[in-house]
């Protein structure tokens, strides 16, 4: 995945160097200089964030400036490669002028993307579970996909925990990919210090997402010595009136099944599944009342919102077949770069109510 990770970000900046010196290849000497030297640089900055992830608030900044930069510059190669095939296909010559306008437009829809990945919304359902409970209702706070160090930060943890703590949740869910590629080590630590602020009923659970295994950031006691409950392939019953089910991420093949997992847990009662990766619902619908997942981001940025929705049978949003609800979340971060284009940033708020039919 890290040679995946790796290749993206060299094609995505140098393709446009290279799109941009054959278009204008008689810039003078001295700009083609200036262009390779800001190419170099940006490569130079995202080897240091890939290899090295410093922690330090100022690279962060450099980092965010670096990577605004290279989409822009993307985003107008692909608009400008656009207008100039227009052009083809209406026998007329393109105006290098263009180019400007282009860049315009560009630079308006890497802000516009920054601007969403910034803007975190809470995104609310309400459910009903036919089965009875000693409690009436719950209220559940659930996140995913916060990928720490590509564009969210402490001050941004920090930001959530207090939007959480101005509610009274009886759980609060972390569904994987909290960490990533790129999460600086001396970070996890502070993070983690952060989300144990969080003010609950009865606890704060997670399970583990596709990038906490390409980081290798499995360690249960992160945790544990946080007051933060890894449901590492088990369930839990909570006072004898919910279970709450844990899995592996799919991407660990050594994962156990569902009926494995589940052994001895009494069906009757109320069940949660969180599994990052929404592909398995069908696995548990028959045991499970409601499955939270993430690891989608909702397609990101259009348009792979498109192919997304044709991956998954829910890519986002909810999906609900006879008594059985899964929610998928857009995630409360991004991947690759801090950018959204037509979905959200979002973390869940989440009301049951219990009723036997």
């Amino acid at each position: 995945m890290k040679i995946f990770f790796i290749l993206m970000f060299l094609f995505i900046i140098i393709a446009p160097f290279l799109y941009f010196l054959y278009v204008f290849k008689h810039l003078k000497y001295s700009h083609k200089i200036m262009i390779s030297c800001i190419t170099l640089l940006s490569l130079i900055i995202i080897s240091i964030k890939i290899f090295i992830h410093p922690y330090h608030q100022l690279f962060f900044i450099l980092t965010l400036i670096a990577q605004f930069y290279i989409l822009t510059v993307f985003i107008t190669m692909i608009l400008f490669a656009i207008y100039q095939g227009v052009m083809y296909f209406l026998h007329k010559l393109p105006k290098r002028k263009m180019l400007i306008i282009v860049g315009v437009i560009g630079m308006i829809i890497t802000s516009f993307g920054y601007a969403t990945h910034y803007d975190k919304t809470k995104k609310s359902y309400d459910i009903m579970i036919h089965k009875e409970s000693t409690l009436s209702s719950l209220k559940i706070a659930a996140v995913s996909d916060m990928h720490i160090g590509t564009g969210t930060y402490l001050q941004d943890i920090q930001n959530f925990v207090k939007k959480i703590n101005q509610e009274q949740y009886d759980f609060v869910f972390l569904i994987g990919d909290l960490f990533d590629e790129t999460t600086p080590i001396e970070m996890i630590n502070d993070v983690m210090n952060s989300l144990s602020k969080i003010k609950t009923t009865y606890g704060i659970y997670a399970v583990n997402g596709n990038h906490e295994h390409y980081a290798n950031i499995l360690d249960q006691s992160i945790y544990e010595k946080h007051n933060i409950k890894l449901l590492n392939e088990k369930y839990v019953c909570i006072d004898g009136f919910i279970n709450i089910v844990g899995r592996e991420d799919v991407i660990n093949h050594d994962s156990l099944s569902i009926d494995e997992i589940t052994k001895g847990m009494d069906t009757s009662l109320p069940t949660i599944v969180l599994d990052h990766n929404p592909k398995r619902y069908q696995d548990v619908k028959d045991i499970a009342d409601l499955q939270l997942s993430g690891h989608t981001h909702g397609g990101q940025i259009f348009p792979m919102t498109l192919a997304t929705a044709l991956i998954y049978d829910n890519a986002n949003g909810i999906l609900q077949k006879e008594d059985f609800s899964l929610i998928v979340t857009s995630g409360y971060g991004s991947w690759g770069f801090p950018m959204r284009l037509l979905t959200n940033c979002e973390y869940l708020d989440i009301k049951i109510t219990f009723t036997k039919k």
